[in-house]
């Protein structure tokens, strides 16, 4: 498969993917079980940015690897912030008053 048609379907799978992620989203449910769904999502969304519209195979290794820190890092904070909801809103409106 050629490079352009790599481009053209990890488009078509970033657009499925932002459709889904917005059917997610429109629902009533803000359970946890969401949160690791929309996580997923996210994860994947970096990843096909990252590796196909980046080109992080030419970057030095030290931005390759803060790139994927943050790919798979943002994720893990959104279903750690989920699931320690309250101790952080605790937390944080401690640290405001």
């Amino acid at each position: 498969m050629n490079a352009e048609r790599k481009l053209d379907l990890a488009w078509v799978a970033l657009v499925l993917l932002s459709i889904g992620g917005a059917r997610l989203g429109s629902g009533d449910d803000d359970g946890f079980a969401i949160a690791v769904l929309v996580a997923l999502v996210m994860a994947v969304k970096l990843l096909i940015v990252s590796r196909y519209f980046l080109e992080l195979h030419e970057a030095h290794p030290r931005i390759r690897k803060a790139v994927y820190l943050f790919c798979y890092g943002m994720p893990i904070l959104v279903i750690l912030t989920t699931g320690f909801r309250e101790p952080l809103a605790r937390l944080t409106g401690a640290a405001l008053i």
